[in-house]
């Protein structure tokens, strides 16, 4: 069934691929007005002549790189992010970050994971659901605190999720590795590890209650493999998949 709710907000796909803008363009329009542009340029005059809900940017782009059309977005528009790199470009991640990113996903990319996303930024009240897995109130959270957990939550399906620095982390906030793991220990309770593994098994009971397969959810927790999802879960709460449900 067509959501008819989101139908008057647009969504701004900035990407000089035409053909990804065309077909990302078809997927997404059942449920959003969509607009494209080819360039950064192009991009930000659209912004200036349209209401625009949320933007999917990518950083690669014919007259500018992508982090220069994000820092003018969010300086002179305020607006949601989408931000679109390459895979493994780790610099880039940060940069995005940095310039206050809401989300990156790689190429290629999973129009549902992406779809999900969307949903998800333009929801109301929004980070009451993002920090409910941690049993956090987001308005009690430091601003260092909120920042470094969306991007701890951001990086959960990436293949190296499990390699996460507390140095990365900091990058994007503004203070050293040492001062944020006493902040998260201090406001969260927990260290990285545990809040990257209680990350993942409140995501993957999400995923299983929405009927979810395993594959797609090893998938979205980083995992090349089922096994390793199983191990993990395994590992993690002593029950299986099938009891976690």
């Amino acid at each position: 069934m067509r959501d008819m709710e989101h139908k008057d907000m647009a969504i701004l796909i900035i990407d000089e691929d035409r053909e990804i803008c065309s077909t990302t363009g078809v997927l997404l329009e059942d449920e959003y007005k969509v607009l494209t542009a080819f360039s950064g340029a192009e991009g930000l005059y659209n912004l200036s002549k349209e209401i625009v809900s949320l933007v999917i940017l990518d950083y690669k782009l014919p007259d500018m790189d992508g982090i220069k059309v994000l820092k003018n977005i969010k300086e002179n528009y305020k607006m949601l992010v989408i931000m679109i790199t390459g895979i493994g470009n780790k610099g880039v991640v940060l940069k995005s970050w940095r310039h206050n990113a809401d989300y990156y996903i790689d190429k290629p990319f999973k129009i549902e994971e992406l779809k999900a996303k969307i949903a998800e930024l333009l929801k109301p009240a929004n980070d009451a659901v993002h920090f409910k897995s941690l049993n956090l109130n987001p308005s009690k959270l430091s601003p260092d605190i909120r920042r470094a957990l969306e991007f701890i939550m951001s990086n959960l399906s990436s293949p190296n999720s499990e390699k996460l620095t507390l140095e990365e982390i900091s990058s994007v906030t503004s203070v050293s590795p040492k001062y944020l793991s006493d902040l998260l220990c201090k406001e969260c309770g927990q260290n990285l590890h545990q809040i990257m593994t209680t990350l993942k098994i409140e995501k993957t009971k999400e995923m299983l209650d929405r009927g979810r397969d395993v594959k797609e959810i090893a998938h979205a927790m980083g995992y090349n493999h089922s096994n390793n999802l199983y191990r993990f879960i395994k590992s993690a709460t002593g029950k299986s998949l099938s009891e976690l449900r």
